[in-house]
């Protein structure tokens, strides 16, 4: 009986061994770790983006290593923004909206992009409209039209219509299928969950205001760099025994290091 109850003692301190190695790690601060449910799954999507990581809603190595990493980098840079007032960029690699204001960062949302037969278009361009409580058409008679204020409507209760170069239709706004979010699932439109749009997004834009949209490499080419990685160690300078005073090298601006740093180093995810 004793041997019995030594096994069961052992047993149990094994299965919560790896807990209580977990708990002792870091773990970066998140609102994610303490829910259930469809309430955690969409909190981590919005924990990606916040953290320029792919958005998908589950917890994969990238968003692993960016949650138990404590030397851990997530950077905004942009060499040329449009305007110094508020304006959007949506990253078509890792499902994310950012807000800017000038060239900081205000705020950072998952989102759900067009799918391979109804993509997305990359394009700079601007909001053309805005309206609270919008009908739907059914995309000239493709689906059944939605009224405003129906549970149906796909656009859920916000738009802001965009005017991109050489195409048309497209716009920002909610949804009614939030478990898409974070995927490739709309005729090209860019929805939100409904509470980001309406409460942070919608808000603080105008009618005018540029919004970017595009890959990794395509919005680093027009000078927007997102990224997220554990952060390089700086090599050490190696010490000159020489007495003599050597004259201090020029320091690079932000930008000629931005512009001679690899791709691949910029953007790690």
């Amino acid at each position: 009986m004793k041997k019995i109850k030594r096994i069961g003692i052992f047993i149990l301190a094994a299965s919560l061994l790896p807990n209580f190695v977990f708990a002792k790690g870091y773990v970066r601060e998140n609102n994610f770790m303490d829910k259930s449910g469809v309430e955690k799954r969409d909190e981590l999507k919005r924990w990606q983006a916040l953290m320029n990581l792919p958005v998908t809603g589950t917890l994969n190595d990238k968003t692993n290593k960016a949650l138990h990493t404590e030397n851990y980098e997530v950077y905004d840079m942009v060499t040329n923004p449009p305007t110094k007032g508020k304006w959007i960029v949506v990253n078509k690699s890792r499902r994310t909206l950012t807000m800017y204001k000038g060239e900081k960062s205000i705020g950072k949302y998952p989102v759900t992009l067009g799918t391979n037969e109804t993509p997305t278009p990359s394009a700079k361009g601007k909001i053309q409209n805005m309206h609270k409580n919008p009908a739907w058409g059914g995309m000239n008679g493709k689906y059944e039209p939605a009224a405003a204020d129906d549970p149906m409507n796909p656009l859920g209760e916000r738009w802001m219509g965009l005017r991109l170069p050489g195409a048309s239709g497209y716009g920002i706004h909610g949804n009614i299928k939030p478990h898409q979010i974070g995927g490739y699932y709309s005729n090209g439109c860019i929805r939100m969950f409904n509470y980001d749009v309406e409460n942070y997004v919608f808000p603080n834009m105008s009618v005018g205001a540029p919004v970017w949209i595009g890959t990794d490499n395509e919005l680093e080419s027009w000078g927007v760099y997102q990224y997220s990685r554990v952060k390089k160690e700086e090599a050490k300078p190696i010490q000159d025994p020489s007495p003599v005073e050597k004259e201090r090298p020029k320091e690079k601006n932000q930008l000629e290091v931005i512009e001679n740093t690899p791709t691949e180093d910029l953007l790690e995810f």
